[in-house]
């Protein structure tokens, strides 16, 4: 028995098949062997290999610069960029595009050194000398700040109701709930929805199982009572491609230098990393490069459980961290 909301017949048909006993059934019934597959004894199957399918990027960079002058140097830039890949599910639906989840549409990132004006070689207090002019000497401010809209990531194999591409894409933003301690990227009327839209079932009056039949505006399956995908987006969409939360980043530094000898120096180091501990949220696994949200059955639908962190050799978990450092420098 097939569900009328989300009818899979292959899975169905496979799942006969792929049972010893319901075969014997079958041939036993007078069912003739290939009544589920065409060429049951033939089933090495058959692939496709081409060349239409690749990845491209273009982008534009505006980058200013101010070189070191008086003690301060700043480099900043902006990048708007768009980069996907062409790929096809099957030979029916031709090639389409679908976002890369290594392309930022929006980055903004800024790097600077500031001698601070005071000590010896300065503008200010430059011929204080002994224990105080120890002190005033030698400081400066440096840091790193990143600003850039977040990743894309895919929903594979459904359709929208009640909204378009663009609606769900300003629909989408982080949303705590205290009282459970979850944080959400969708409204909670999108999730509630789109998970009784995915929780079918064969028997009930509606179609539904007892969650109750989704209203308004969610996500739907592919296959509906009026339309089964013998392909993928034949009914529904292959692949709809959103951005996930912004992501924002600052890295402080504070040093000093003190003299001993023209070659020798004491460097005291205050780093900040993640300075104003902002929480850098991710819909999908960060870093990976297959970001395809699945589970819209699922409780889970909706939440956000991945958060930024550095997977490189710095060991850096993502929140506020901060670091002392002496060095002795000859």
């Amino acid at each position: 028995m097939l569900a009328s909301n989300n009818p899979a017949p292959f899975t169905f048909a496979n799942n006969l098949y792929t049972n010893a006993g319901f075969r014997t059934n079958a041939g036993n019934a007078g069912l003739p062997v290939n009544f589920f597959l065409a060429n049951p004894g033939l089933q090495g199957g058959a692939s496709f290999l081409g060349n239409g399918g690749h990845s491209y990027y273009d982008s534009g960079v505006v980058e200013l610069r101010r070189r070191l002058s008086k003690g301060l140097l700043v480099q900043t830039s902006y990048t708007f960029a768009h980069g996907g890949n062409l790929t096809t599910p099957s030979l029916r639906t031709g090639y389409y595009k679908s976002a890369n989840p290594l392309v930022i549409t929006h980055a903004f990132k800024a790097d600077w050194v500031y001698d601070l004006p005071f000590g010896h070689g300065r503008a200010l207090f430059s011929n204080v000398n002994g224990p105080i002019g120890k002190a005033l000497e030698g400081w400066a401010f440096q840091g790193t700040a990143r600003i850039q809209s977040g990743s894309p990531f895919n929903i594979n194999g459904v359709r929208l109701i009640g909204m378009t591409r663009d609606e769900l894409q300003n629909s989408l933003k982080v949303r705590f709930d205290d009282a459970k301690g979850i944080a959400y990227y969708l409204p909670q009327d999108i999730i509630d929805n789109t998970i009784r839209a995915f929780n079918v079932s064969a028997t009930s009056a509606d179609g539904y199982s007892t969650r109750g039949a989704p209203t308004g505006r969610y996500l739907a399956p592919a296959n509906s009572a009026s339309c089964i995908e013998t392909y993928a987006g034949q009914c529904g969409f292959p692949t709809i491609f959103l951005y996930g939360p912004q992501f924002t980043r600052f890295d402080l530094n504070l040093t000093k230098k003190t003299k001993i000898t023209e070659r020798v120096n004491i460097e005291f180091r205050a780093d900040f990393l993640n300075a104003f501990n902002y929480v850098n949220f991710s819909v999908t696994s960060p870093n990976n490069a297959a970001s395809t949200v699945g589970g819209l059955s699922s409780d889970d639908f909706g939440r956000i459980t991945q958060g930024y962190r550095d997977v490189s050799t710095t060991n850096d978990p993502g929140g506020r961290m901060i670091q002392f450092a002496l060095r002795l420098n000859f």
